[in-house]
């Protein structure tokens, strides 16, 4: 818990509980320089910007909360700014200053009042760069920044427009012109901004998702035991790990247990997570017959363990930038059947540690873990898994690309 820890300073706009803003932004208006506090005058100091953060397990949110972790405290200078706070936030969080902005609703006055403030925040702390996640946080980010005079804006891309209607797309467009440089988490989402926003290519930088293998293999504890799910000892075992909502596609994936179960009987099929759509899907589950077979297993914290059940994973979403769960799948040395979507050619290979299928296909994904089980080939493909995340996709390279960029475009602001 956040009490047996270090204390991290928090701050909330929504009471006026700390004199610390008062002082802040009545020096506001003071030049720049004279703002930074001397032990940090020559660190880069990153505003991050998120909605909230309700769980540390969610794709950007686990991202996000890996890179403030290890950013090199000798140079950076990090804080955390949620639009709304959250219980695992408040008991939590201990990784850096928390400012919660308490900006719920563009309905209301107060929205706008705290824009404001953070805008002021922004320049009391004497903040180099500012970073914005998700549609929200994107919107107000910017204009908090342009407002408090900072020189650098990155806006991060994890998606490939699911999310966003023609208004949003029209706003991103509207203020993209005052974005100093984007990062998105694969070569194939860059493409997408490019082609989709009109940003010039020289303004789109790649940061591929990380993980920490050494935690990771420190987390894993031994060997789960089947009868623990009532899973057959020579049963295959195919699982998900996802969200449980409309666009990871868990429908494909039950339609997909269909076919296999076709071939292997026995199969059980393991769907990792929680969400809104949990009740009808475990309505559809029984609509196939398959009840006995599928076992919903709701949000974990031990995901690392029940991936050492899977013989075979899968991705069946509609819609992805990069997904966290591919890296967690080659780092448990698993084979790997996905959807065509964002980056996903980036880390599956068609034969050697898994298959890239057509989006909402069921019946091609269910055929390819049947190819895959009949080859007696998946310990081989887990290994070449193995083998490309620690490659392409550990914690280092994502930092160093990242505090990189962070070095490049704020040498403007320092």
């Amino acid at each position: 818990m956040k009490n047996e820890r270090q204390q991290m300073q928090t701050y909330s706009f929504a009471t006026p509980r700390l004199r610390y803003f008062e002082t802040a932004l009545e020096t506001s208006r003071l030049p720049l320089e004279r703002l930074h506090n001397y032990e940090t005058a020559f660190m880069i100091k990153i505003a991050f910007v998120i909605d909230t953060i309700e769980s540390p397990t969610a794709g950007t949110e686990k991202q996000l909360l890996l890179l403030l972790k290890h950013l090199d405290r000798t140079k950076f200078k990090p804080y955390l700014c949620v639009l709304r706070s959250s219980k695992w936030l408040r008991e939590e969080f201990d990784l850096c200053e928390l400012i919660d902005a308490d900006i719920l609703s563009f309905k209301k006055l107060s929205a706008y009042r705290n824009i404001y403030k953070l805008s002021r925040f922004f320049r009391a702390e004497g903040i180099d760069i500012v970073q914005t996640h998700f549609v929200d946080a994107n919107k107000i980010g910017i204009v908090a920044a342009k407002l408090a005079g900072v020189n650098t804006i990155i806006s991060t891309r994890r998606n490939q427009g699911y999310w966003h209607s023609d208004r949003e797309l029209w706003i991103l467009k509207l203020l993209n012109p005052f974005v100093t440089a984007f990062i998105a988490n694969s070569e194939s989402t860059k493409v997408w901004v490019i082609q989709t926003e009109g940003v010039e290519e020289s303004r789109v930088n790649v940061v591929c998702n990380g993980i920490d293998l050494e935690l990771y293999e420190k987390n894993c504890g031994k060997q789960m035991p089947r009868h623990r799910f009532n899973i057959p000892d020579d049963a295959p075992v195919v699982g998900i790990v996802a969200n449980l909502r409309p666009v990871k596609g868990i429908d494909v994936f039950l339609r997909a247990a269909v076919v296999i179960s076709q071939s292997y009987p026995d199969a059980r099929f393991l769907i990792v997570g929680e969400g809104t759509e949990r009740v009808a899907l475990e309505k559809l589950a029984v609509e196939l017959g398959l009840e006995e077979q599928v076992l919903f297993l709701g949000r974990r914290e031990d995901v690392a363990d029940i991936l050492k059940l899977f013989n075979v994973a899968v991705l069946s979403s509609h819609s992805e930038s990069f997904s966290n769960a591919i890296i967690e799948y080659l780092t448990a040395r698993l084979p790997v059947v996905c959807t065509d979507v964002g980056g996903v050619r980036e880390a599956v290979k068609d034969g050697v540690n898994g298959f890239v299928v057509p989006i909402g296909v069921h019946e091609r994904l269910g055929e390819r873990v049947v190819e895959i089980l009949d080859s007696g080939a998946a310990a081989e493909m887990g290994r070449q898994s193995r083998a490309t995340v620690e490659k392409f996709f550990g914690l280092q390279a994502m930092r160093i690309a990242t505090e990189r960029i962070y070095i490049r475009f704020a040498s403007g602001s320092l």
